[in-house]
Formats: structure tokens, sequence, C-alpha cells
């Protein structure tokens, strides 16, 4: 098992907050309702996502945590939901950087779309949902909504994390890849 990623470092924190409040703008502001109380469409998944792929999983609880606060705030759909939901989000893709290293590996980004699909997705709203005592069929279409949209954010996340936040703060957020860089100019 790989180490936590996240350091205590003014970049990393100042990263993931920022990522965070951009989150809870989107979050309370931009969201298009699929299923009435149930789930929604909304862009702000992207930043619970993205938080686990820049600061792992304690980074991906942080922003989750402030995104969720965003969708309370919104007041669209039971607290829980967006609350516990956006969290389980960061914990989705944050845990495939404790598993390997190579974050432009297949294995890296397969684990990361899967597990923020799967785990921010499905298991969260299967599990949050089923505390209302909602019909069967109305928590597996929220669960199954709110999986199929985590796929194509997560799948931005990444996007956005590769070309925009690794060019920029790359060598401060992470460094092993500083040493990796070292390693391979040595060779």
């Amino acid at each position: 098992m790989v180490a936590v990623p996240i350091r205590l470092n003014t970049v990393t924190i100042t990263t993931l907050a920022m990522i965070a409040a951009v989150g809870i703008v989107v979050r309370s502001t931009l969201w298009f309702m699929l299923v009435p109380d149930v789930a929604e469409l909304t862009p702000a998944f992207t930043f619970s996502l993205l938080g686990g792929v820049v600061g792992g999983v304690p980074g991906g609880i942080f922003v989750g945590f402030i995104v969720g606060l965003g969708g309370i705030i919104s007041g669209t759909t039971y607290p829980l939901v967006p609350f516990i939901g956006n969290m389980a989000l960061g914990v989705g893709t944050g845990y495939a950087v404790h598993m390997t290293r190579e974050r432009d590996s297949m294995k890296y980004t397969a684990m990361a779309i899967l597990g923020g699909g799967i785990i921010g997705g499905f298991l969260a709203d299967l599990v949050i949902l089923s505390i209302f005592l909602l019909p069967t069929e109305l928590i597996l279409l929220g669960a199954v909504v709110d999986m199929v949209q985590a796929f194509g954010w997560a799948a931005l996340a990444l996007a956005i994390e590769r070309t925009i936040v690794r060019p920029i703060l790359g060598n401060y957020l992470y460094p092993e890849m500083v040493s990796l860089q070292l390693e391979e100019l040595e060779s």
C-alpha cells in the first residue's frame, strides 16, 4: 500500500480549499432535477471527485464535506444524500492513489473512475436512500443515475488534474513525481 499523498503544506491545503470553494458555489447554484427528491444532475460532482484525485481519501473527504454543505444549502433533496454522497465521491476517487503511484496508468484511471461511480454514486445512494424507506425501484433509479453521472464527472476530474492542476502545481502537490523525474534524468 502506498503512503497517504496529502501533505501538511500550504499548497496542498490551499489547492483543496480552492476546489472546495468553487465546488460549494457550483453545488448550491447549478443543478437540474432528474428524479424528484432522489437524483439531480450537477457538475459539482466533479469537485468532490477532483478532491479525491488531488488529495487522496483525506482530500476527497474534506472537499466532499464542503461541497456537500452546498447540497444542503440548495435544499433540493434529502440533506444526507448530497452531504454523505459528496464525501463518498471523494473517497471513491481518492483510494486509487493509495493503491498505485502511477497516476498516468490505466490501472489508476480505471480505479478512479470505477471508484467514483460505484462507491460515490451507486453505493452511497443505495445506502442513504434506503434510510428513508423509499420504494426499491426509486432507490435503484437514483443510484444508477448518480453512478452513471459520477463515471462521467470522474473522467472530467482526471482530465482537469492532468491538464490544469498537475502542470501548474504538480511539483508541490506530488513530491514523489519530482523524485521520479530525477531518477529518469540520472538514467
